[in-house]
């Protein structure tokens, strides 16, 4: 008898759990290649020990692939000067240092970020001013010619330019490297 009800007990969590899997909105029913669906500013949350650290975030929803601002950002300027390895994520946050991003002579620090899970997918960019303020918090002409500027990177990206997933890949996973050459070999 205790196995008939722990059996229906059991169906019963099963149905009802698919049932909101079926109705659960998927993000990014398509995901594009130089284009994004929306942009949207978000709250990046940092939490470290009993610091918390609030950042403004732009997102670049549905895009091909969640280091498009990673790559960008290399093709332009280089090879990142920092990594940030946050403790929930697998794939590290990339920083680069007194960048030029409006060609002014106003030096930045832009912080590159990315999430692929399944049905949704972004890159996003954080960025900071020279005081290190963060000069995503309000709806500025600066906030829009950058919002603009990466927009613009993602839509014009070069994707036959490769250089960056070696000198990624090296670094977060070498083993990971290794079996991209061997698929791209096999191809």
């Amino acid at each position: 008898m205790k196995g008939i009800y722990i059996t229906m007990i059991f169906s019963i969590f099963l149905s009802c759990s698919s049932s909101q899997k079926v109705t659960k909105e998927t993000k990014c029913p398509k995901i594009y290649k130089n284009k994004f669906t929306e942009i949207l500013n978000e709250k990046y949350v940092a939490v470290n020990g009993k610091d918390t650290t609030r950042i403004n975030e732009i997102r670049y929803e549905c895009v091909y692939s969640a280091f498009y601002t990673h790559k960008v950002m290399y093709d332009k300027y280089g090879k990142w000067d920092n990594e940030i390895f946050p403790s929930n994520r697998n794939h590290p946050i990339l920083m680069w240092n007194n960048v030029d991003l409006l060609s002014n002579g106003k030096k930045y620090t832009v912080l590159t970020n990315g999430l692929e899970e399944w049905k949704h997918i972004y890159a996003s960019v954080m960025i900071l001013d020279e005081e290190e303020k963060d000069v995503l918090t309000e709806q500025t002409e600066e906030k829009i010619a950058l919002t603009n500027l990466f927009g613009d990177l993602i839509k014009n990206h070069n994707p036959e330019k490769k250089d960056f997933y070696e000198i990624y890949w090296k670094m977060v996973d070498p083993k990971r490297w290794e079996q991209i050459k061997q698929y791209q070999k096999n191809k």
